[in-house]
């Protein structure tokens, strides 16, 4: 039994560690990133599938926010097909059927001869995530345009300075990578071009996500804050990062007396769960 419960603990601690990297799937993941064809200013143009925004500019899937900023003319982006194939030295072989086409300069007067941007707080057309500290982002993708001369660079801010950049070779037709670390506090990050890129795949640690499994949220469990609620009764545990259960209920559970962490909320019949942070 003892053997048991260790390998128990083993496995959730290992789960924890992995959800601790948080990976947006552009290229694969057709439920949460479906085919859309775009938007301007928040508000969809119609196409298959739902896109990417919803009207007020901002949509918010797997703690990945894309928004149109302040200007209303700015066509975002959008989930089109595009099949490509990319060998990652950690991630291996990857097959993409969809492509997050990322349509433009995250400010006024971005151009992709800009090897930094002219704002760090980007005022349209960009991405955006929290973290809980150091960060490692990665990303797939290749220049919006094979004919520019110039290479395509997304620009990793936190609001005030430019944390680093994820550089695209001018003139690509294949696949490349690329890799900028976040080393600080707690904050939110920003990731917008000096010009259109095309995002295959984009991952990164420690970011911060409310809710990542939508069947608890249908059973009307989610966290607001300061406290997990339970609208319909539920049997929930939450653990630690160590496997170890700090609280239980099937009410709505308190959160300000639990230390600042990640923790997993579990429902009694149900193999899903959801990730919160404090």
């Amino acid at each position: 039994m003892k053997k048991t419960l260790l390998l128990s603990a083993i496995a959730f601690i290992a789960i924890c560690n992995l959800n601790a990297q948080q990976v947006w799937n552009f290229g694969s993941d057709t439920q949460n990133f479906p085919l859309s064809t775009g938007l301007a200013g928040g508000t969809s143009s119609g196409g298959a599938g739902t896109p990417i925004d919803i009207p007020g500019a901002t949509k918010t899937t797997l703690g990945l926010t894309v928004s149109a900023g302040l200007a209303a003319s700015a066509n975002t982006g959008a989930i089109t097909g595009s099949s490509k194939t990319f060998v990652s030295n950690t991630l291996g072989s990857l097959s993409f059927v969809d492509r997050f086409q990322f349509n433009g300069g995250g400010y006024s007067g971005a151009a992709s001869s800009q090897t930094a941007p002219t704002v760090f707080l980007p005022i349209q057309r960009y991405i955006s995530f929290q973290v809980t500290g150091t960060s490692d982002i990665y990303a797939i993708g290749i220049p919006g345009s094979s004919s520019d001369t110039n290479p395509r660079t997304v620009f990793v801010t936190d609001g005030t300075s430019l944390i680093g950049s994820l550089i695209f070779p001018a003139s690509s037709t294949v696949l490349t990578d690329a890799t900028v670390t976040y080393t600080g506090p707690a904050t939110t990050l920003y990731l917008f071009c000096n010009a259109a890129v095309n995002f295959y795949y984009l991952q990164a640690s420690n970011v911060v996500i409310t809710s990542v499994n939508k069947v608890l949220t249908d059973k009307g469990v989610s966290f607001n804050g300061t406290e997990i609620l339970n609208t319909k009764g539920l049997s929930l545990e939450v653990y630690n990062v160590l496997g170890k259960k700090v609280a239980g209920s099937m009410t709505s559970i308190p959160t300000t007396n639990l230390q600042k962490g990640v923790y997993i909320v579990r429902a009694a019949g149900l193999n899903d769960s959801l990730k919160i942070c404090i």
